[in-house]
Parts: C-alpha cells; sequence; structure tokens
C-alpha cells in the first residue's frame, strides 16, 4: 500500500483527526506538531482528504510521499543527475573493456615498437577490445630473438605486455636484411620489417630484401629487422682431382646442391646445378 504524509494546520490535532475519520479516511499514524498535525494515509484518500477540509477551519499544507511513493518522487526529481551517473558508470565499464593504453614491460621492452605494431596487425590498438587469441601473439613474441618469456594482462583498459629476454645486455642487430647472392628468392620468412621481395622474384647480390622500416596508418616509421630468407643461385664451376673429390669440394663449397652435374674438361671437372644461400637478421 503506497501512503503519503499530509502536514494539516489546525488547532486541535485530536479533532481534524476525528473529522478525518468521520469522512472515510483511514488515519494510518498521526503526529502533532507547533500549528498543526502531520498525518499518514493511503495515497488514494488524499483527494478526499481536501475534499473534507475544504470549507473548514483546517488547511493541508504540505504533501510528503511515504515508502516507495516517496523513492520515486525523488527518483523523478533527480532523473537527470540519476541518468548522469548510470551513463558514467556504463562508460567507465564500458572503457575497461576496451584497450585504452598499451604498456610493453620487462627486460625486452626495447621491442616495444616490434610489439605494437604486430598487435595493430592482429586488430588491436587504441579502443579496440583486447586480444581474443593471446596465444598466437604471445608465440609471435616468443619468437623474437633471445625472448624467453611473453605475457599479456589486460586490466583496466591498460592492456600489459610483459617481455622478457634472455640477455638483456645485447640489442638486435639493426639495419636491413640483404640478398647474399643473385639469384631467385626461395624462401622469405618476415616477422618484423618490410618486405621488398617476394618469393620467386629475381635478385641481384646486394639487393635489399626486408627493409627496417614498417608502415602503420600509412605512415613509416623504423622498425627491428626480424627475418630470414633463402636465395636459389646458378652454380657452374670447375673442381680438381677424381670425379668424387670433385663432387665434394663443391658440395662443401656451397653446402649443398641440387639438379647436379658433372663433366670431365681439360683442368678437371665442371659441375654444375643450384644451391641456396642463406641470410638472417635477428631471426635463427
Amino acid at each position: 500500500m503506497k501512503s503519503c504524509e499530509i502536514f494539516i494546520e489546525g488547532i486541535g490535532g485530536a479533532r481534524i483527526v476525528e473529522k478525518l475519520v468521520q469522512g472515510g479516511v483511514p488515519v494510518l499514524a498521526a503526529r502533532a506538531q507547533k500549528r498543526g498535525v502531520l498525518v499518514r494515509v493511503d495515497t488514494k484518500d488524499r483527494e478526499k482528504i481536501f475534499a473534507i477540509l475544504r470549507g473548514s477551519c483546517y488547511n493541508g499544507k504540505k504533501v510528503r510521499p511515504r515508502g516507495a511513493a516517496r523513492a520515486i518522487q525523488a527518483l523523478v526529481r533527480h532523473a537527470g543527475l540519476l541518468a548522469g551517473v548510470l551513463f558514467f558508470s556504463a562508460a567507465v565499464l564500458f572503457g575497461q573493456s576496451r584497450v585504452l593504453r598499451i604498456e610493453v614491460v620487462g627486460s625486452g621492452a626495447y621491442y616495444a615498437a616490434e610489439v605494437e605494431r604486430l598487435l595493430a596487425r592482429e586488430g588491436t590498438g587504441f579502443f579496440s577490445p583486447p586480444p581474443a587469441d593471446r596465444a598466437r601473439i604471445t608465440a609471435q613474441i616468443l619468437a623474437f630473438p633471445r625472448v624467453s618469456f611473453c605475457s599479456l594482462s589486460h586490466e583496466g583498459g591498460v592492456l600489459t605486455v610483459c617481455v622478457e629476454v634472455e640477455d638483456e645486455a645485447q640489442a638486435p642487430a639493426g639495419g636491413s636484411l640483404f640478398a647474399p647472392v643473385s639469384g631467385t628468392v626461395a624462401a622469405l620468412t618476415v616477422l618484423s620489417g618490410t618486405a621488398r621481395v617476394e618469393v620467386g622474384a629475381s635478385v641481384r647480390e646486394g639487393d635489399i630484401l626486408v627493409e627496417n622500416v614498417t608502415s602503420l596508418a600509412g605512415e613509416s616509421f623504423p622498425a627491428t629487422v626480424i627475418a630470414s630468407a633463402a636465395v636459389r643461385y646458378a652454380v657452374d664451376d670447375v673442381f680438381e682431382g677424381s670425379r668424387g673429390q670433385a663432387l665434394a669440394a663443391a658440395y662443401l663449397a656451397h653446402g649443398g646442391l641440387e639438379e647436379v652435374t658433372i663433366q670431365k674438361t681439360g683442368d678437371g671437372w665442371r659441375v654444375t646445378g643450384q644451391a641456396l644461400a642463406y641470410a638472417a637478421l635477428n631471426l635463427g
């Protein structure tokens, strides 16, 4: 039952209560005050009370809701404030579920730029949700040179990436990755940096395979190259000695041969075929 309080001005609190009861209004509570009486009645009887008092020496001056009614009225009065509080609370909760800042900590904090670019490639940046596949990102960071530990945590809008390295004193090598020989790119692995060639491309010795820059939002930034490549090149050499000695010398000189042919020449044995030359920077 909803109730309200009505302050009735007049002399004689008992007579006021009696008048209301005689008029068919149940009085739930009454408290005498200096200039009248404060009665508590059912809210639905409020208009009846004013009708009873009309034309008498008593005057209803103040209506104050009780219980749930008072709470509802207070909510209505402060609806704007309440809406603001609710909006602020929702914004805080929503903000905490988003990435507002990325911090790279630990002995491998010098990988901060590479970590942020890796996260950007995975769709994680300012105001994005935290990464869903943390294991995938962790595995990629662990592939960085000398990284022995990596963990990701998200709290209060801050995505913290802890990177620990085995040798804190040894910084990664700088510069770009160059073609070790002239030939055709057979394999290319790039974890950081910008590839300037594709597998199957023809290159000359000294050409840039992976440059120490990266692009983000249309801008270029310096980057630590973490990459490796294999370049297939033609072999055409003459070796002295027996046929077997010539083949052994060719394998030792080139570290392995494909599509090998060997022919006797006046000066020795001519060995032709293909071999692979490898190059890597900060990637074993």
